[in-house]
C-alpha cells in the first residue's frame, strides 16, 4: 500500500513547476500504479496551451476557476470545483485563469505514468515515456 502525505513531497523533485503551473507529483511511474497522480495548480493570469501527444489525462477541478478551450473547435468549458475535463484523444487545448481569480486547482491523472520530473515542451506535450 501506498501511503503519502504531500508535505513531505514539497521541494523535492516530485514538486514541478514551470511558467503559470505548479504540479505536485502524488504517483509516479515508478510507484507501479500503471498511472501518475498530481495535484496541480494553474496560477492566476496564465494561458497553458497544451497537447499531450504521449500521454491522455483526466483533470478534476477542486478549488479555483478556469476556462478549457479546444483549440480544434474553439468549444470553451468553465472549469469549477466539482468539474472533470479529459482530453482523451491528446486534444491540443489551451486553459486560462483570470488574473484576477485564484489558482485552478486540479486532481490530475496521466496515462502512461509520468516519470514525476516532467515539464511542458515548447509544444505543450510532456515528451515520450522511456521504456
Amino acid at each position: 500500500m501506498i501511503i503519502r502525505d504531500k508535505a513531505s513531497l514539497q521541494n523535492t523533485a516530485r514538486d514541478a513547476a514551470g511558467p503559470g503551473w505548479t504540479s505536485l507529483r502524488l504517483l509516479v511511474r515508478s510507484d507501479g500504479m500503471g498511472f501518475s497522480m498530481t495535484e496541480t495548480e494553474v496560477l492566476p493570469g496564465a494561458v497553458l496551451r497544451l497537447e499531450y501527444k504521449h500521454h491522455v489525462e483526466a483533470c478534476y477541478c477542486i478549488s479555483g476557476a478556469g476556462t478549457v478551450i479546444e483549440a480544434a473547435t474553439g468549444a470553451r468549458h468553465e472549469i469549477t470545483p466539482g468539474v472533470l475535463y479529459a482530453p482523451n484523444a491528446h486534444d491540443r487545448h489551451e486553459v486560462h485563469v483570470p488574473e484576477d481569480g485564484s489558482a485552478l486547482r486540479l486532481i490530475c491523472v496521466f496515462s502512461p505514468a509520468l516519470e514525476g520530473t516532467e515539464v511542458h515542451g515548447p509544444d505543450g506535450s510532456y515528451s515520450a515515456p522511456q521504456d
